[in-house]
């Protein structure tokens, strides 16, 4: 559940604090929360100690950085916040947003900084996306709805059912799911939505299955408890000839045909300069929402000559990885 990390930078103290006596250098808590640990929630701790452990601010700190992992367990989620609620880090950086809104109920006055957080108005986290309103600043990974579309259409043209698995628990994942029934209807009379929700990954393998002879091709939205799935789904989809679609480029070496992905390392990086922002004198309240404008395109160049598809179109652009 918790693996505590402690950071001492002391050749950052030594440079910063030669005139001053070891009594002056005062210690810096963060507790880094994560839902579950999956590959886009370690990237963004990566990016996030990056920029934060070279900053100004921690040259004149000695970090305490205490990791918590939930397991994506609601029990374990209680335990980790009731810690917290005693304990009270200076921040709190967290990873998953059924775990963001159970820290900013208990520990609203504690400064919280979500990696991510697909849609924090929607979540309640945030009064709006030009400012929460509140102790809390994030960065979003929603995705381009209009553009994930684009690109199953460009790929695969012959497709009219998409199988989409999510947890509706998730309002990461109802946000997205809501967003692509509504871009649907308006814009892709066509194409059909096959919804299939779970509430835990271990049923991810009997829901996948009831998807065989139904869909024409599979989506995968930011899902937390899906994606700890995700060698399920791409196994399946092979198997059977189904294209499979995600947003996250490490399912490709699962067996996704092409992602439309966001760097989450990157995404990491922003989110501690937003928090080291607030450290400098902003208010947290009052700073946006900061999303990443430039999703990656990532394409499977196995599957694609397996599947017999024409990518002429994405061969030369500069937001398009071919992996082999």
């Amino acid at each position: 559940m918790k693996a505590k990390r402690l950071i001492v930078l002391l050749i950052g103290i030594l440079v910063a604090c030669q005139n001053k006596k070891e009594s002056e250098i005062s210690q810096y808590r963060i507790a880094v929360v994560s839902i579950v640990e999956i590959d886009p929630i370690k990237q963004l701790r990566e990016g996030f100690y990056e920029i934060f452990e070279s900053s100004a601010f921690a040259k004149t700190k000695e970090l305490i950085i205490d990791e918590y992992n939930a397991q994506n367990d609601p029990s374990i989620i209680n335990q980790i916040v009731d810690g917290l609620a005693v304990d009270k880090p200076d921040m709190i950086y967290v990873l998953g947003t059924p775990i963001a809104q159970v820290i900013q109920k208990r520990i609203p006055d504690v400064l919280l900084v979500q990696g991510t957080a697909t849609d924090p108005v929607a979540a309640g986290l945030a009064d709006s996306w030009s400012g929460s309103g509140r102790n809390y600043i994030a960065t979003t990974d929603l995705p381009p709805i209009n553009l994930q579309i684009k690109l199953i259409k460009k790929l695969t043209p012959n497709v009219k059912r998409i199988g989409i698995i999510y947890n509706p628990g998730e309002v990461n994942s109802v946000a997205v799911v809501s967003r692509l029934r509504e871009y649907i209807k308006i814009n892709e009379n066509s194409i059909k939505l096959v919804e299939r929700p779970i509430s835990n990954t271990s049923e991810v393998a009997t829901v996948t299955q009831s998807l065989l002879g139904n869909v024409d091709a599979i989506y995968l939205p930011p899902d937390n408890t899906a994606h700890a799935a995700i060698p399920v789904i791409g196994r399946f989809a092979n198997d059977n000839k189904l294209p499979f679609y995600a947003t996250v480029q490490s399912a490709i070496d699962e067996g996704a045909i092409a992602t439309l992905s966001l760097d989450f390392y990157v995404l990491g990086k922003e989110t501690a300069k937003l928090a080291l922002r607030v450290l400098q004198g902003e208010k947290a309240s009052q700073i946006p929402i900061t999303p990443m404008k430039y999703p990656q395109i990532t394409i499977n160049g196995k599957l694609v000559r397996e599947y017999k598809l024409d990518i002429a179109e994405y061969s030369n652009k500069n937001n398009v990885k071919i992996i082999e």
